[in-house]
């Protein structure tokens, strides 16, 4: 079984920090001997880690060399939520299974056909009654690595806005926390009835009670830097110093676009100059002279590249 988190609060008589491994409701505080009853948490608890790594520069340099051009290093706060659920209900499921010849050896020594048997035919009709829990990276749609993160055997702290934002910037939740809770509730009810997706006939009611949700932000450096004139973004634990995530940047050329009343412009000046100067001189070579403002014209548009 794995280790829990370790939550810590203040001791409501003597102010001491308390140590509680996660999902425990009974503690004793060790300064004053208070006993503590934890009741169970209602909504979205939000706690976080301490960053403990003082000098990321030194990890980069060690890792990527000591060459290595910091472009940019921030401390973020990333949330990782775990959502727990107690999911009630019944399933009912049926496979047809495979008709199979079955050969008997006959006296007269050979072999004869015998009633089919029926292989793999499976019935499943139980009530469902387990608390299960997930976690789920609201920062999916950003590299950075947490997917690695073990958050077991940590220890975290009540969410203070004030104390967070002293060590760095923290990550916004694209979602709202009952998005996050409905899709981690689904998920585990998927878990359940998704091994019978194949089955010819199946039906079930689930449904979560007593839901739990906690968000743990964890502290994780984000560094730009550049080794051998090649981008990189990488990402460091900061509570441990590993490196989470290495990732090379690739840069998109911006495609230029036609400015039109540029081009148009350069044209309509062109055939001034054209029937201007064509009473003067020949028209060839007044249409040479409005070649070149073509051109110069063309040209900043779409420069050398």
């Amino acid at each position: 079984m794995p280790e829990k988190s370790i939550i810590a609060f203040l001791c409501p008589n003597c102010g001491a920090e308390v140590d509680a491994l996660e999902g425990y409701t009974n503690v004793q505080c060790e300064f004053c001997g208070s006993r503590l009853l934890i009741s169970r948490r209602i909504g979205v608890g939000r706690v976080f880690a301490k960053p403990l790594v003082k000098n990321p520069h030194q990890i980069l340099k060690r890792v990527v060399g000591k060459d290595v051009e910091i472009v940019d290093l921030d401390l973020l706060f990333v949330p990782l939520i775990r959502i727990s659920a107690e999911i009630i209900g019944w399933i009912y499921g049926h496979k047809k299974g495979e008709a199979k010849k079955q050969y008997i050896h006959s006296a007269g020594g050979g072999d004869v056909d015998s009633a089919p048997i029926v292989v793999g035919e499976r019935t499943v009709k139980k009530r469902i009654r387990r608390i299960q829990d997930i976690e789920i990276d609201p920062s999916e749609f950003y590299r950075f690595g947490i997917e690695r993160i073990k958050i077991e055997d940590k220890k975290f702290y009540p969410y203070n806005d004030n104390i967070l934002h002293r060590f760095g910037n923290v990550f916004d939740l694209p979602l709202s926390n009952d998005e996050y809770i409905e899709k981690g509730v689904n998920t585990l009810i998927d878990t359940i009835t998704s091994q019978y997706r194949d089955w010819d006939e199946f039906k079930s009611y689930l449904r979560a009670i007593k839901r739990n949700a906690t968000i743990y932000y964890y502290p994780v450096y984000f560094a730009r830097i550049e080794s051998d004139n090649i981008p990189y973004t990488y990402s460091i634990d900061a509570v441990t110093g590993d490196v989470l995530l290495k990732s090379k940047v690739v840069e998109k050329k911006s495609e230029k676009t036609l400015n039109m009343s540029l081009l148009y412009g350069g044209i309509g000046m062109g055939g001034i100059i054209v029937s201007l100067v064509a009473q003067f001189i020949s028209r060839p070579a007044a249409l040479l002279i409005a070649l070149p403002l073509l051109f110069f014209t063309w040209r900043a548009q779409y420069g050398t590249g």
